[in-house]
Parts: C-alpha cells; structure tokens; sequence
C-alpha cells in the first residue's frame, strides 16, 4: 500500500507544490521546500521495508523523468521579467535539488530491496545445490511460499529453478505451466545466461512432449548466447539435446560435432561422467560413418578416462563389442564374447549387441539364446535393430520364408520411420534457421546503413541550410540597411503625390463604374435578344422540318393502304358489295388526297373534302365502313378480334385505333360518354393490362403481326 501512495505522489507533485514553486513568487522562499522535501524522504524511506519489483521501479522512474520534464518547461514561461527571474533562480536550484535526492534515494532503494527477501535467499541456496544435490534444490524450492514469490522477476527465477531441479530429478514435464514464467520474462529480459537456460528446457519440454520440431527450434535458438552467456553446463546440456534430435533424422556428422564441442565444455568444468557419455556417443556415431580413424582417436581418449576413474568403463563398455563387430577380426569378437558370458545383470540392449556379434561369427545358436533372453516388453523388440538381427538370425537357421518376413517387417519399419522424418520441417530445421538468421543480420545491416545514410543526409541538409541561411541573412542584412535608407526619402515624395492624385482616382472610379454598369446592361440586353431570336429560329426549323417529317409520312401510309385495297380488290373476286364499294370510296378518297399532297394542288382534295364531312356527319357509317375495309385487307385481324368476344361496335372501336388514331381524338371523334367503358371492356377481353401497355400500340402492334 505505501508503494502506491509513494507512486501517487511522485504523479502528482505538480498538483501539491505548484502553489508553492509558482504562485507569488514574489514571496516565494527557501523555507517553501523544506516540507514538501521532508514529505518526500520520509516516503521513501518508508518504502525501504516493502518489497518492490522491477516494474514498480520502472514506472516510478518513468513519473519521475516526467516530473523533471514538466518542471524544465514551466521555468522558462514563468519568468518573464528580469524581477521575476531573479525568485525563480533559487527556487529553481532548490527544486532540481530535491528531485535529485529523491532519484538517488529511489533508485538505490528499489535496486537493493529486490534481492533480499527471504525468497530469494531461498532460492540462491537452491541453485548452490544444483548440480550437486539436485534432490535438496527441488526440496528448498518446493519449501519457499507462493506468497513469497511476487514481482515478474522473482517468479521467473523460480520457475526456471524448478524445472532444472524437476530435470535434474529426471522428472519429465510435457506441460509448461511451471516454465511460462520464465518464458515470459526472460527471453525479453533476461541475461545471456537465463535466455540460454530458458531456451534449454523449454525444448527439453517439447521434446517429453514428442515435438521434435519446436524443440529444435528452441535449442536452436538458445544456441545463439552461447558466445555470450558463461554458464559452460547449460551450452554442453542443450549441444547434447540438440544432437539427440539430430541423431534420430540421420544427420550423424552433426550428431559428432555436437558431441565433441560438448565433451569439451564437460571437460573444462571437470564433469568426466559427462564427458564420457559424449564419448561414447561420438564413438556410435564414428562407427555409423565408417570413421575409423575418429573412433580410434576417441577410443584411446576414452581409455585414459577410464584409466583415471574405472567406474566410467561400464559407460564405454558397450560400444567395445560395437566397435569390433565394424572394424575388429572374428578372434576380438569372440574375446569380447567371452567377457560377456561371465556377466550377469545385462541390458537389453546389450544383449542385442551380442546377438549381433554371434550372427557375425556364424554361432546361430547362442544368438537365438541370447534374443530369447530379451524381455518380451522392452522396447527393444520394437527397435530396427532387433528386426534387421531377426532376419540374419533366421537366415542362418535355414528358415528362409521366416527371414524374409522378418526382413519384410523391417523394411516397411524403417519405411515409415523415414516417412515420418521427411514429412517434417526437422529435417531442414537447421538450414532454415540459418537461412532466417542470415536474412534478419541482412535486413538490420540494410536498415542500419539506411538510418545512417538518412542521418548523415540529414545532419548536412541542416549544415548546409544553417550557411546557407547565414549568408543570405548577412546579404539581406547589407541590402535592408541601404533599401531602408532609400525607403524613407521615396515614402516622403510619394506620400505627397498620393495625396493630389487619390482624389483624381476616386472620381476616375467613379465614372468608370458607372459607364461599365451601363456597358453591362447594355450587353446583357443584347445577348439577350440574342437568345430569343436564336430560339425562335431553332423552334421554326423544329416546326417546319416537323411538318415536313409528317407530310412525308403521311404520304408513305397513304400510298401503303391504297395499294393494301388495290391488292385486296385485284386478288379477292367474291367480294361483298358493301365491302368492295366501301373500299372503292377509300381508293378514290386516297388518290385524290394522295395527289393533293404531291402537287400541292387543293383541287384535288375536294372529293377527300366533301368524304371527310360526310364522314363527320355520318359516323357509325365511316365506323361500318373501315370494319369492313379492314376485313378485306387484314381479316386475320378481325377473326382475332371475333375469337375474343369483340362485338361489332367494340370492333368499330378497335378500327379507329388501327388507323392511326389516338384516344383523345377516338374519343372526341364518338363522342360518347361510354368511350371509357368501351375502352375497358376492349382491354379485359384483349388481355390488356390497365395500366402499363397504350390500346393504340397494341392494336397496330397486333395488326402487323397478324
């Protein structure tokens, strides 16, 4: 609770003491300080006994570099007289002097606090007891308090503690719930030496957890602090990790390498029990390259460990008899043999060692006894070895179906071994690792040579710029000095001349203004005049190419109905009276009107003249009539009309639509107060909609096509 109230004060310094610092200042004295100065000791004196992580520390930091910033920024706005300054100076200096103070007590206090609560006490002695005691270590861990590790920083060192004492233990976790911590803190802030750590067991999980990828990744990853972290087990642990996963993609010159570098470090810091491990897995992976030269070397290093601690021989033992069955005569095998006989207690994987060296030699039967000493449950009679051993042993008893079954098995075995290898990124995880690394050093030399060439650009630019703009200042300067002078004499002669002339302008304005006012509305009259008479001129052509547009087709749909009744006439003979004598009116009617129109001639127009009034007179006779014109020259059409229930009169109707008429003037021609009636009882038996569709562009859209 005091870190906060330690916190809150530190953010709100201006708000306490602003009063103090800026109000008045012409009272402002020494005397001011003291308290607030006090006040601020004493809190962080109290703050001493409380435990305050490392990201209390940088958040009051940053308030406090905040604090200083705004303190820097009000001093030189409130000073704005020489007898202001002369206050605010003193109560400046003793102002930066209690932020000083309280800088160095807070950082001296939040640095020496962190460790030295009793949790991590604890912890330094588990990691005193590490390598040697590991099962003491994980007892002192599991004995410190969850409610003792508090703070980021402290719960990542214990989390990484407990999963090398959980290793160590040879307790193996697939999960990373004691591990996260450390993750999460130190691989963003960690030493060397604690991302190298953390790295190493986190792909030691992956790897309990059969993640071979991710944990290639990993240790991948951590290798990188190697050249920098100094923890020389941590890099010979993980160089051991990391080979075991190359050894089961194949990549046994890796696999050596790793292992010698490895043994190196093992070496230096005096760990022979680990060193021969690496040993003798440089011996195995020697024998598998046909390397005899290096697992003669490696032999003879491994006998003179063996020489100084005899003990470290039954680590080597086993690859003796692997050693002579790759590079030794039939007489070192069988004296291997006879060592083996003598002994009692052996691993199943040396017994398979021995199968092997009996299947060498030709002994069939000592090498069956020995694979049926084999426990039925090892994994062992899983491996591809016991399957490859299988099918020799089977061959040299005579059983050749049994061999080839057995040598079947182990071929679709290692089949889907290497399946499973290639269909994973494992296999080039070390080449792609480069491949990123190399690219990412690219990308930060590219962009560090391009920041710097952008600095330097920069910082010449402003050089350049600073003389440039010195030099035009000084010419300017010169210039100003002698322009000015010139300036004065100039402004007395013109003021004088501005005076006479700006009486002159203004009535000059004046009538200028008032003749461009009536220039305007005198164009403006103009123009539009103009207009209008270049619209009526337009409106007359539109009128009379209009009426001459008519007149034309007026004349075609003459010429089209009075050769439509000739035709009708000439083909149809049995014509009826009423039908022929009514088309022979219209032929007559046309012609004369046709002629009319072509000779502009109104003599003849007046047969058309004397019809069109009888017509006017007479109309249910002109309505009869055209029915029957219609009949004569479309009588598909009016079988259509018939077959939908037309009457005769509503038929009549129809006709006048047909010949071109529209329905205001059918309806001003009948003058009927049943036109609407008749319109709607016409489009109802037609199938018309009411709306949408015009009856006279049906009607003549359907007399076309029928």
């Amino acid at each position: 609770m005091k870190q906060h109230l330690y916190i809150y004060y530190i953010a709100n310094l201006n708000k306490i003491d602003n009063d103090c610092y800026f109000n008045g200042l012409k009272i402002c004295r020494g005397e001011d300080f003291a308290v607030p100065l006090h006040l601020s000791i004493t809190v962080v004196g109290n703050t001493i006994t409380e435990k305050v992580n490392t990201e209390m520390l940088i958040l009051i930091m940053t308030m406090i570099t905040n604090r200083i910033q705004h303190i820097n920024s009000l001093l030189p706005l409130e000073g704005k007289s020489s007898d202001i300054d002369s206050k605010i100076l003193p109560c400046a200096r003793l102002l930066h002097a209690r932020t000083l103070v309280i800088v160095l007590v807070s950082a001296i206090m939040l640095t020496a606090c962190e460790r030295h609560t009793p949790a991590w006490k604890q912890m330094d002695i588990a990691e005193s007891l590490m390598n040697i005691k590991p099962d003491s270590a994980l007892a002192v861990l599991d004995g410190i308090p969850a409610s003792d590790v508090k703070g980021k920083e402290t719960l990542a060192r214990y989390a990484l503690l407990k999963s090398m004492a959980l290793d160590k233990n040879c307790i193996d976790t697939t999960t990373f719930d004691i591990l996260q911590p450390a993750i999460d803190y130190y691989i963003e802030y960690g030493s060397p030496d604690e991302q190298l750590r953390t790295y190493y067991y986190q792909g030691r999980v992956y790897q309990n957890q059969g993640d071979n990828d991710l944990a290639m990744q990993s240790f991948m990853r951590g290798k990188e602090f190697c050249q920098e972290a100094s923890d020389t087990l941590a890099m010979a642990n993980l160089m051991v990790a990391q080979a075991t996963i190359l050894y089961s993609t194949y990549k046994i010159d890796d696999y050596i390498k790793n292992n010698l570098d490895a043994a190196k470090l093992y070496k230096a810091i005096n760990r022979p029990d680990y060193e021969i491990s690496c040993l003798a897995n440089i011996l195995d992976g020697s024998i598998l390259n046909n390397d005899r030269t290096l697992a003669d070397s490696i032999m003879s290093i491994a006998q003179e460990r063996v020489k100084q601690n005899s003990e470290l021989g039954m680590v080597i033992a086993p690859y003796a008899l692997s050693y002579a069955l790759k590079f030794g005569n039939k007489e070192d095998i069988v004296d291997i043999l006879h060592y083996y006989e003598h002994m009692q207690n052996l691993s199943d994987e040396t017994k398979l060692d021995i199968v092997e060296a009996y299947c060498k030699i030709g002994d069939s039967s000592n090498a069956n006894r020995f694979m049926d000493s084999i426990d039925s449950t090892s994994k062992v009679r899983t491996s591809l070895k016991y399957l490859a051993i299988q099918s020799d042993i089977l061959e040299l008893q005579g059983d050749i179906a049994g061999a080839l079954t057995a040598y079947r098995q182990f071929s679709t075995t290692i089949d889907s071994i290497h399946m499973n290898i290639f269909s994973r990124d494992l296999l080039f995880a070390q080449e792609r690792h480069e491949m990123e690394k190399v690219n990412l050093m690219e990308k930060q030399r590219v962009d560090k040579i391009i920041w710097l060439s952008l600095c330097i650009v920069f910082v010449l630019l402003i050089i350049i710029g600073y003389v440039y703009y010195r030099y035009r200042l000084g010419k300017a300067k010169s210039l100003l000095d002698t322009q000015e002078k010139q300036r004065l004499q100039l402004e007395q002669e013109n003021l004088k001349r501005e005076n006479e002339n700006l009486e002159l302008r203004s009535r000059q304005v004046e009538l200028e203004r008032h003749n461009l006012q009536q220039a305007n509305e005198k164009l403006e009259l103009e123009r539009h005049n103009a207009v209008l008479e270049k619209q009526a001129a337009q409106l007359e052509c539109e009128r009379q190419s209009l009426a001459a547009e008519n007149l034309r087709l007026k004349i075609v749909q003459l010429e089209n109905e009075s050769e439509s009744l000739k035709e009708v006439l000439e083909k149809q003979k049995d014509l009826a009276k009423p039908i022929e004598d009514a088309i022979k009116i219209r032929i007559e009617m046309l012609n004369g009107l046709l002629a009319s129109r072509i000779t502009d001639n109104d003599s003849y127009a007046e047969p058309y003249g004397t019809w069109k009034d009888q017509i006017i007179q007479d109309k249910d006779e002109f309505m009869n009539t055209t029915r029957l014109a219609f009949k004569a020259s479309h009588p598909k059409f009016i079988e259509y009309l018939e077959q939908h229930g037309l009457s005769e009169s509503e038929i009549n109707y129809v006709c006048l639509y047909a010949i071109g008429l529209r329905g205001k003037e059918v309806g001003e021609y009948m003058q009927l107060k049943r036109h609407y009636h008749i319109s709607s009882d016409v489009r109802k038996k037609l199938d018309i909609d009411e709306h949408q569709t015009n009856i006279g562009i049906y009607i003549r859209k359907l007399m076309k096509q029928l």
